[in-house]
């Protein structure tokens, strides 16, 4: 994805929405965070729940643990549908 465009998408910020992942010790959220990255291509889907890609101390990485929260953001194109229905 070209820079300039992502550049451009931050600054609608009507378009931005901020999320949390919250739960326990071991129920998947760097899993989860994982996927997310790998969707937009950062990582590749082998190392999804793998690569602990926000994890980004050492210290986090040596002990498979989180100990401090990460932020990142991700490009998610909605389908162009004409006929919306609930």
């Amino acid at each position: 994805v070209d820079p300039s465009y992502l550049i451009s998408l931050l600054s609608k910020t009507e378009n931005i929405r901020n999320f949390c992942i919250l739960a326990h010790v071991d129920h998947g959220k760097t899993t989860l965070s994982d996927s997310l990255v790998c969707s937009n291509g950062v990582i590749s889907p082998k190392l999804a729940g793998k690569a602990r890609y926000l994890d980004s101390t050492e210290e986090e990485q040596r002990r498979g643990i989180t100990m401090h929260s990460s932020a990142i953001s991700l490009l998610f194109k909605l389908e162009d549908k004409t006929n919306n229905t609930n």
